[in-house]
């Protein structure tokens, strides 16, 4: 017996406002009369013209039938985020019906509110039965942060390369980029090292607060680590006033009311906690150590038909949901392997972990807050108010390409003086923190 799967085709293009989108998606807010179904919601509806193969139905390895299955990032949330992630701090997602002439229309109606980039590359997919609903983050509260904390630790030492290993082992990947970026003319957040928003320390973590929001106001809100949105709209530093309850604060009052309403939702919930145990213990090799251990698995037929052993990830199929369902039960359930002298057997475990362990750096967390007001007493945390999003998983053939920036971005920051690198201090004591 078929469930019945509530339809927002009867809905006008009028009814949604464009809101973002990504490679794979785009986001669309609720702005129609009430409606118990839709108010407070977000529509994603795929692309077309984009190919995302980690998340197609048949390498995904769903029922690709006459019925359509519901949206793979749907599947791959319950099934396997939710056992990773308290679902507390997860968005909520469900499988809605769209239909051919509704998503045309749809399209028509919305592509003058895209970016033209965008819009030349590809539409939204109008061959789609269905799409999902989310719960919108950023709309229907005052006001909401989005940050992308990036890299919680420095790489497990024992298989950095000689030249490497004084590097890694003192500044982190994170601040190392930013270095070489900014170098390049790009506006990056300079200063901000992610090693102190994960370290559970309250006075590193304001500062980590405080850097984040002085890069915000210095890009003008062209860095991609803190994004602002105030009613539900995207806001620059120019509007950052609106951000207060009383706007006849100066600007230094208002970031240390920033950084007081951000932190206590920070510290008392787990979700950073969360983040930093997953990324770390997912990649316990490091991209050189996987590297080592692709190499060393790989048999003399391989090199000879390559003349030399195809570069990490090459070849190697892309994770199925079956395949991350059991990864994440040996992750959880096994005893740690020994990661300073890992087995060849095991690689498709460590290549599955490091994808899995980029998935987490590369999320972002979202806080729903009211306007700040530095006069409010604190109030108790809602732990719904901080949510992770962005948690696809990665592509297989992305671990080339990250191997090859690894050593880029440890090569430029090379050129740096001894006397003028960054020494990154990661702390970080397993607090068995529930997952």
């Amino acid at each position: 017996m078929s469930v019945s799967i509530f339809s927002v085709s009867s809905t006008l293009p009028s009814h949604w406002k464009y809101i973002s989108e990504g490679g794979a998606t785009i986001v669309f807010s609720y702005i129609g009369p009430p409606n118990a179904e839709l108010d407070g919601t977000v529509l994603r509806l795929r692309k077309s013209g984009v190919q995302t193969p980690v998340l197609e139905k048949s390498q995904f390895g769903l029922d690709v039938g006459d019925e359509e299955p519901d949206d793979a990032s749907i599947v791959f949330q319950e099934q396997c985020m939710e056992r990773l992630i308290p679902p507390v701090h997860l968005p909520r997602l469900r499988s809605v019906r769209v239909d051919e002439a509704w998503l045309t229309e749809f399209a028509r109606a919305h592509n003058v509110d895209r970016p033209l980039e965008r819009s030349a590359v590809g539409g939204i997919d109008t061959s789609k039965t269905k799409a999902v609903l989310a719960n919108d983050l950023v709309g229907g509260v005052a006001l909401a942060v989005e940050i992308k904390p990036k890299w919680s630790f420095l790489p497990n030492k024992t298989h950095l390369s000689e030249i490497n290993h004084p590097i890694k082992s003192s500044t982190c990947r994170f601040c190392m980029h930013s270095h070489m970026r900014s170098g390049e003319g790009e506006s990056v957040s300079l200063g901000y090292c992610p090693l102190d928003l994960f370290s559970n320390n309250p006075a590193r973590m304001r500062k980590a607060v405080y850097s984040l929001y002085d890069n915000w106001l210095k890009s003008d809100g062209s860095v991609n680590n803190l994004k602002v949105f105030v009613r539900g709209k995207k806001i620059g530093t120019a509007e950052r006033f609106l951000m207060l309850e009383n706007a006849e604060e100066t600007d230094d009052v208002m970031q240390e009311a920033f950084a007081d309403a951000m932190l206590p939702l920070l510290i008392d919930t787990p979700v950073l906690r969360v983040l930093n145990k997953i990324q770390r213990t997912l990649d316990a090799l490091d991209i050189e150590g996987l590297s080592l251990l692709w190499k060393r698995a790989h048999t003399v037929a391989e090199v000879t038909t390559y003349g030399s052993p195809p570069a990490v990830g090459v070849g190697a199929p892309n994770p199925t949901l079956a395949d991350w369902a059991s990864f994440i039960d040996n992750y959880l359930s096994q005893p740690p392997f020994n990661h300073a002298s890992p087995n060849p057997e095991n690689l498709r475990y460590y290549l599955l972990a490091y994808l899995l362990s980029a998935t987490f750096k590369d999320c972002s967390v979202i806080i729903r807050m009211d306007l700040l007001d530095p006069s409010r007493p604190p109030t108790a945390i809602d732990p719904s108010k901080v949510t992770i999003i962005d948690l696809d998983p990665k592509n297989m053939n992305r671990l080339q390409k990250w191997e090859k920036l690894d050593q880029i971005i440890v090569d430029a920051y090379r050129e740096v003086a001894l006397e003028d690198r960054k020494t990154c201090l990661d702390d970080w004591v397993d607090s068995n923190v529930e997952a």
